[in-house]
């Protein structure tokens, strides 16, 4: 869906980018039920701050589509998960961002280069009637012995292979970290940042949560957990699956409630239901 707001950017700049992200992501909230809900707040959180962040990188000729669409993407994430952590009050839903650092930058290069296929094109076909940063500067079509624009270049390799190696540390940095070692003793559950329960994961069971406005079963087998059905929306929690290492979460932002694995016999939360 970021290849229309990447396109709409490249093609009229940040105002065409931002009205064609603000009229997509309207109707997909309404449709979905969720406007003005939780999830509208963090899903409106990461598209402005992709679309900010690909307006900077945009303004660099360094940059291609891939480079600004990979940027765009690590935004996303983050300006997503840092509105959960602050809708569902857990700070530690903040721990999800390395995992999704790996994939983000290599799926927003995927579609830059998608973008930049349509751009090269456009150009090639003359449609193009100003010059666009993000297609090698020159406008029209190609001239006779023209080269065509790079689809990646390298700066888009550094800044996507840069934030895939931090997020390679910091996972490696969480395997091998002092609870590392330690068995999944328990979840915690927490609703809108108060602990609701811990789940001894020795002991199966299914447990009903009811947050406000909505209902979730939480289920312990064979030492993981996992919320075997709700009735949000989107169903995000439940398609998570089940969990069981120390440090994996479920987040249900339309019920503010999280679940999340520990590796000792006590402590605080460390698990969120979204």
């Amino acid at each position: 869906a970021n290849a229309t707001t990447l396109a709409a950017l490249a093609l009229d700049g940040p105002g065409a980018g931002f009205a064609v992200w603000v009229s997509r992501f309207v109707l997909t909230q309404i449709f979905a039920g969720t406007f003005f809900g939780p999830a509208f707040f963090v899903g409106g959180a990461g598209g402005l701050l992709a679309w900010a962040s690909m307006v900077l990188f945009s303004r660099s000729r360094r940059f291609g589509p891939a480079g600004v669409s990979a940027a765009g993407a690590v935004a996303h994430h983050v300006g997503q998960l840092a509105a959960a952590a602050a809708v569902t009050a857990t700070p530690g839903v903040l721990l999800l961002l390395p995992p999704l650092l790996l994939l983000g930058p290599l799926v927003g290069v995927l579609t830059g280069i998608l973008v930049g296929l349509l751009l090269r094109r456009l150009r090639t076909a003359g449609a193009l009637e100003a010059p666009l940063p993000m297609v090698a500067g020159a406008s029209g079509s190609l001239a006779a012995g023209e080269r065509r624009p790079l689809l990646l270049r390298p700066a888009d390799l550094v800044f996507s292979g840069g934030v895939v190696a931090l997020a390679l540390l910091l996972v490696v940095g969480r395997t091998w970290g002092p609870d590392a070692g330690r068995a999944p003793a328990q979840a915690v559950v927490t609703v809108a940042g108060n602990t609701w329960r811990t789940l001894d994961l020795t002991q199966d069971g299914v447990y009903p949560v009811e947050p406000t406005g909505g209902h979730l079963v939480v289920e312990v087998a064979g030492g993981a957990v996992r919320v075997r059905e709700a009735d949000c929306p989107d169903q995000v929690c439940v398609l998570t699956g089940w969990i069981s290492l120390p440090g994996d979460m479920i987040v249900c932002v339309p019920y503010r409630v999280v679940v999340q694995v520990t590796g000792t016999s006590g402590g605080g939360p460390d698990a969120i239901l979204r």
